[in-house]
């Protein structure tokens, strides 16, 4: 799928061939409406020509039958739709065909009828008869069982041009494995000989005969009511149906029962009921196929819409690879798939599980969609292993109507799309002339009908409905409604995300890493993070991106957690912008900010900073490389508050002013937690700071201040040990004989924090008691001037 914005409008463009996926989503969605039966107009040869003489004619007629006639009501055949019919007889006779006779009638259109266009003969006769010729090559298979009449009554039709010359013939011996002469079945029941010749014409005859299996003095009779073919009026509805079988358990049907019971059942527009085959009756390798057939080709984006159900102990993973769709267009196989595949892509498209549907022994409709112009479907039914004979698979209907409205692939119907713009929806084609939008699932009153739906502000997620729509003879036939999703994706703000980076301070020559971070308030569905140098965010980094500086290069690589490094970066160099989009979906809404350079590039690279906590204290221990020389390092600690204070100071010596291993024992370390830092100072005054390492401390202190050095030798050193902050001390010195010395107040102690007492008096050398005050705590130290 691809998207363009166009005068502020998104218009979506597929680029999927059709599938058999296409309809699932919209009969999932909604039940499917059956067309209303639209029939071709038919064409009846409704001119009679002439039948069969009487028998016998010459000088035997003095033996019986006497003047017997072969045809009765001979013009019943000529009538077309009046249910009246011409009945054709027949028998093998006496001993050397004496009194054997055969009866036709030949019938005539008005016009030529074109080359390989069917003719249907409506007829009647024997129901072993011509149930087994319906079954194609099984017939023979089905007279062993039977005791069928099949091969000893046989049924010939011969084209013939107007002047009766034989351009083509057919018959039923030996059955009707041809595809020029079929038994068909309509909705009805009523049976019909299929006819095709392969040349034009324009006359038919139609005889019964005899031969000589059929033994001495019987008689056959053959129905023949009329003969038509359809015009090229639209026809939807499935006419006829025929069936066949191989490898059939001949054991199984001598239990009783046909290979297919009741297979008109299947194009009656009733789903209440059904045809019926038992898979039981195959053997290993047999399979029974039903044949439908539709008076003309579909369009190509015609489908068909089947109705199954089984017994439930046939519903296993066998069904899905022992039942398989074909489709014909004359006699050329257009299309085929199995229901496994069929029912996998189903599953991939919109989760139907057609295996656990169909386990629960309700019917289930589901579509197959061949993509190509066909005349013929067919439903063959494989072989199962451990099936009894009573067991059936149900074909409750089947169905072509109007292929649904292709949005081309599994996900080319849901569409997303930022907030408050404007959308135009339209499938990537569709079957029939028009289209219909609606709002409802099934019912209610369509919102359009164009060739797409412009929506001009998307304000909310929401799922329209789209169906085909053709007129057929007259008659309107509007395909099931495929749902359109729209989602409404939320635009991000700036404020929905940020860029940070992995520390505050890098040595030169490390790394910079910034990754993004997106509020979880945010509500972004989606959430697509990218990086640009490039304040309208094109191009992407979508790799690795090097910059010349000129004295040296800059490279921007993205790692595959999404975040950007950054390397090569020098102190004091003016660092190029880096912007992060943020992006919802795959729609384009998106917001762009540049990050905040909330980092620093040192001259000092801090290779190593590293501590550890013992009984007596933390002890500290690092590494550091510089370009510049410095003066001084200054170790400095902090509480959770991340409010720093020195706790030691180390002079460099030549030697060391470039870099070099330090330690640094802090031996009154805080009860708790303690972040340590160390700031470098350069030569010109400039400072920079190392990573922040954090060290745990068990020590139990219980006292929360002391003064140092004691004795004092210059200034007394007052040092609050606890996790506490105190925002007003008292200090209180006095004499070994009881008398008030000194007293002062300091503002402010943090936790850790070492403060010298500057307002405090020199005092006479001797032992003195200081008292230090805070809010509900009191503490004495002595103290030795």
């Amino acid at each position: 799928m691809s998207s363009v914005v166009v005068n502020n409008t998104l218009h979506v463009n597929f680029l999927g061939a059709k599938t058999a996926r296409r309809a699932v989503l919209a009969f999932f969605c909604l039940c499917f409406i059956w067309p209303a039966e639209v029939k071709g107009q038919k064409v009846y040869a409704d001119n009679y020509i002439r039948k069969s003489n009487n028998v016998p004619a010459g000088w035997w007629d003095l033996l019986p039958p006497y003047n017997k006639k072969t045809v009765l009501n001979e013009n019943g055949a000529a009538n077309g739709g009046d249910e009246q019919f011409a009945t054709l007889l027949s028998s093998a006779g006496l001993i050397l065909d004496i009194g054997a006779y055969s009866g036709y009638v030949e019938i005539q259109y008005d016009e030529i009828v074109p080359a390989n266009t069917p003719t249907y003969i409506r007829v009647d006769g024997d129901e072993g008869l011509l149930e087994q010729l319906l079954g194609g090559t099984l017939g023979e298979l089905l007279s062993g069982v039977a005791g069928s009449i099949l091969g000893k009554q046989i049924i010939k039709v011969e084209a013939k041009d107007s002047n009766g010359v034989l351009l083509f013939a057919q018959s039923t011996l030996g059955g009707l494995g041809s595809a020029d002469l079929k038994m068909v079945k309509d909705r009805n029941g009523y049976y019909h000989l299929m006819f095709t010749p392969d040349v034009p014409y324009q006359r038919l005859r139609i005889t019964n005969l005899a031969t000589a299996l059929a033994g001495l003095g019987i008689e056959f009779y053959f129905d023949v009511y009329e003969a038509f073919y359809y015009d090229e009026a639209c026809n939807y509805a499935p006419e006829f149906i025929s069936y066949d079988g191989r490898g059939i358990n001949l054991d199984a049907l001598n239990l009783g029962g046909g290979i297919v019971e009741h297979p008109e059942n299947a194009i009656d527009d009733d789903p209440a009921t059904a045809s019926s085959v038992s898979p039981g009756l195959l053997n290993v390798l047999g399979s029974s196929t039903q044949q439908f057939y539709f008076t003309q080709a579909s369009a190509p984006t015609d489908e068909v819409m089947v109705t199954l159900s089984g017994d439930p102990s046939l519903v296993d993973i066998e069904l899905l690879s022992n039942v398989s769709f074909k489709a014909f267009n004359g006699d050329s196989q257009v299309f085929e798939q199995d229901l496994g595949a069929l029912s996998a892509e189903l599953l991939g498209l919109i989760k139907l599980d057609l295996l656990g549907l169909l386990g629960d022994g309700e019917a289930v409709t589901f579509p197959v969609s061949p993509g190509v112009p066909f005349d013929r479907f067919e439903i063959s039914v494989g072989s199962f292993l451990d099936v009894d004979v009573g067991e059936a698979l149900n074909v409750h209907e089947v169905q072509r109507t109007v292929g649904m409205p292709d949005f081309g692939g599994v996900t080319g119907n849901n569409y997303s799309i930022c907030e408050g713009q404007p959308l135009s929806v339209s499938p990537q084609s569709y079957g029939g002339a028009s289209l219909r939008w609606y709002e409802a699932q099934e019912g209610g009153t369509p919102i359009g009908t164009t060739e797409s739906l412009d929506i001009d502000e998307v304000t909310e997620d929401k799922t329209y409905y789209v169906s085909s729509v053709d007129e057929c003879s007259g008659e309107e036939i509007e395909s099931a409604r495929v749902a359109v999703e729209v989602d409404a994706l939320a635009v991000p703000a700036q404020e929905d995300y940020e860029a940070l980076p992995s520390q505050a301070t890098y040595g030169e020559g490390e790394v910079v890493v910034l990754g993004p971070n997106l509020e979880l308030s945010a509500g972004i569905e989606n959430p697509q993070f990218s990086w640009s140098l490039e304040p309208d965010g094109v191009p992407t980094i979508t790799d690795e991106l090097v910059v010349d500086k000129g004295g040296h290069t800059v490279t921007y690589r993205l790692r595959p957690d999404g975040a950007l490094e950054i390397e090569g970066l020098l102190p004091e160099e003016e660092i190029d912008e880096v912007y992060l989009i943020l992006q919802n979906g795959d729609t384009g809404c998106s917001a762009i900010e540049a990050v905040e350079q909330v980092f620093v590039i040192l001259p000092v690279s801090w290779l190593r900073f590293e501590g550890y906590a013992k009984e007596n204290g933390n002890y500290l221990n690092w590494e550091f490389s510089a370009q510049n020389p410095l003066m001084q390092l200054i170790v400095q600690r902090a509480g959770p508050g991340l409010e720093w204070y020195k706790i030691g100071e180390i002079s460099l010596s030549s030697d060391h002013i470039f870099g070099g291993v330090f330690d640094f024992p802090d031996e009154a370390p805080a009860s708790g937690i303690n972040f340590y830092r160390i700031k470098a100072v350069q030569l010109n005054g400039k400072e920079n700071y190392s990573t922040v390492m954090r060290l745990d401390s068990e020590i139990e202190r219980q006292q929360e201040f002391s003064i140092f050095p004691n004795p004092v030798m210059d200034i007394p050193v007052l040092r609050n040990h606890s996790p506490k902050k105190f925002d007003h001390i008292t200090v209180q010195v006095v004499s070994q004989s009881g008398a008030v010395v000194d007293r002062f107040t300091l503002d402010q102690l943090l936790p850790g924090q070492a403060k010298k007492l500057y307002q405090g008096k020199s005092l006479k050398p001797g032992g003195y008691v200081y008292l230090i005050y805070t809010q509900g705590h009191a503490q004495q130290i002595k103290v030795i001037w």
